[in-house]
């Protein structure tokens, strides 16, 4: 950003692999012959990935898209082997397992690593687009402060496009519904709950639907895809609209794993990420809108809130959003905030 102008100046190369998570510096550009993938003298190369959730359902489908991308772009000298989902090792533990080199690379959930990173939930905020946050600056800013906290890089944001909701076993037909209510949380809602005057309870995704059934809590939030994936309709039969805040999670990888690929398929893996990510990001609505379908033929009613409440929620839950992002990381809030609010 020029300083004295204030406004953002074109991405340079060097910005745009920054921007995806490549603060290691540019890669020269891959050399192809004929059109076709370059050859590699060492042959083929693998990067280990898991997931925060198991593969089954909708959080396993970025593997699929990027590791097809890999393949297609590396001509096959770049494989992304799946090693696991929460079978293999937790959600909240796989940023720690990628910094640590256990793995090479992971799909994880921005608001998982907050206890490490409490300006993780930034990712969240307000309704921009991918490419607007990179334009803005967004990203580059929220990949240097994950690589200089968690010691990994960000390669990109392999699902977007869609936001979160509350699904509940009451009508939530105003905001007064969640008062005294235990609500299934993860960081990202905590403060929208609080000021609700609901209570969060904290389980995995794994125990979210035990949760419900046992009758431990009263709805769960949510991004607003994968619902159907966990039969929570068969709990809850009521899901509040608006949707807040934007799903964008993230791809991981070992800053050494990638130093260790030759320069031109660590070219191609930042080319294949942006390709995936965009696939996703499609993807991503499209399923929303087929699981609403669904949800809606088994008795899922769908609550608008009044145009009043829905405007307060809203601003509400970019309020909440901050103000933990100031509390526990002031110099990360003051540095992510603009970018993001900038970002359209």
């Amino acid at each position: 950003m020029n300083k004295k102008t204030g406004k953002t100046k074109n991405l340079t190369r060097r910005q745009m692999l920054a921007t995806s998570g490549m603060a290691v510096g540019a890669v020269a550009g891959a050399t192809f012959l004929g059109g076709k993938a370059p050859v590699f003298a060492a042959g083929k190369h693998k990067l280990r990935y898991i997931a925060f959730i198991n593969r089954n359902t909708v959080w396993g489908k970025p593997y699929d898209f990027l590791a097809a991308e890999v393949d297609r772009l590396s001509g096959g000298e770049l494989e992304i082997e799946y090693a696991g989902g929460s079978d293999v090792i937790g959600g909240f533990d796989a940023p720690e397992a990628i910094a640590n080199g256990v793995f090479d690379m992971s799909h994880s959930a921005n608001s998982y690593f907050a206890g490490a990173m409490p300006s993780s939930i930034s990712l969240a905020s307000g309704t921009a687009s991918v490419d607007e946050l990179r334009a803005s600056g967004a990203l580059d800013a929220y990949a240097s402060v994950l690589m200089e906290q968690r010691g990994v890089m960000m390669l990109g944001v392999p699902l977007s496009g869609v936001g979160y909701v509350f699904q509940v076993r009451g009508n939530p037909s105003d905001l007064s519904y969640f008062k005294g209510k235990k609500i299934r949380s993860i960081p990202l809602y905590d403060p929208i709950l609080q000021s609700l005057g609901a209570t969060p309870v904290t389980t995995s995704p794994a125990e979210a639907y035990t949760a419900m059934e046992r009758g431990v809590v009263d709805g769960l939030g949510w991004p607003d895809i994968g619902l159907l994936d966990f039969k929570f309709y068969e709990q809850a039969k009521f899901i509040m609209l608006p949707s807040f805040y934007q799903l964008r999670t993230a791809t991981l990888i070992n800053p050494n794993s990638f130093k260790a690929l030759p320069e031109p398929l660590q070219n191609i893996l930042i080319e294949a990420s942006r390709s995936a990510d965009a696939i996703g990001e499609k993807w991503a609505r499209e399923k929303r809108d087929a699981e609403h379908a669904e949800m809606g033929k088994a008795g899922v009613e769908f609550v608008t809130l009044p145009d009043a409440d829905a405007k307060r929620f809203i601003d509400l839950t970019e309020e909440k959003l901050w103000s933990k992002i100031t509390e526990l990381a002031p110099e990360d809030g003051a540095r992510l905030k603009p970018l993001f609010g900038t970002a359209g």
